[in-house]
């Protein structure tokens, strides 16, 4: 064995697998070597084909590349960017979402007090309606909250 090789620890074993997963989703290019992998990691392909795992990740990442099915880095790069655009709208749409319940649990603050002035309690008012009960049509419900939802979002005083 030559000398220009050094001897491989498991946390470089560890590394040439990441390595040679990410070659296999195209960030390193489509040609993949043996000898590319010696010169990049400064170990013999005796030695690196030696590990099985490596191996293995070698032998994947080689057909994954000859099949074709590697993304080339400036799709992926867009896939990353279109991610973070949908990361950070989904956040704002929490935030939102955070807001409104806060006032809708403000709401029921109010509710619920002045339910307890006028004598009742929110036990009696809060429970099961019998089943034969004829509840408010999805429409009349709607039409409900959303004059409660007007109220909480555009009111300074909730």
């Amino acid at each position: 064995m030559s000398n220009k090789f050094q001897r491989m620890t498991e946390q470089d074993e560890a590394r040439i697998i990441r390595e040679l997963n990410k070659w296999a989703l195209g960030h390193f290019g489509s040609k993949l070597t043996w000898a590319i992998l010696e010169d990049r990691f400064k170990f013999s392909r005796q030695s690196m084909q030696a590990k099985p795992q490596i191996k293995a990740a070698y032998d994947v990442a080689k057909q994954s590349l000859s099949k074709g099915e590697v993304t080339s880095k400036e799709v992926l790069d867009k896939t990353v960017d279109e991610l973070k655009t949908e990361i950070e709208s989904l956040k704002k749409q929490i935030e939102f979402f955070q807001e409104k319940e806060l006032k809708w649990k403000k709401r029921w603050q109010q509710i619920a007090y002045h339910i307890r002035q006028k004598g009742i309690q929110m036990s009696d008012v809060d429970k099961p309606v019998h089943p034969e009960a004829a509840l408010p049509s999805h429409t009349t419900t709607e039409k409900t909250l959303k004059e409660f939802d007007k109220e909480i979002l555009f009111s300074g005083r909730i």
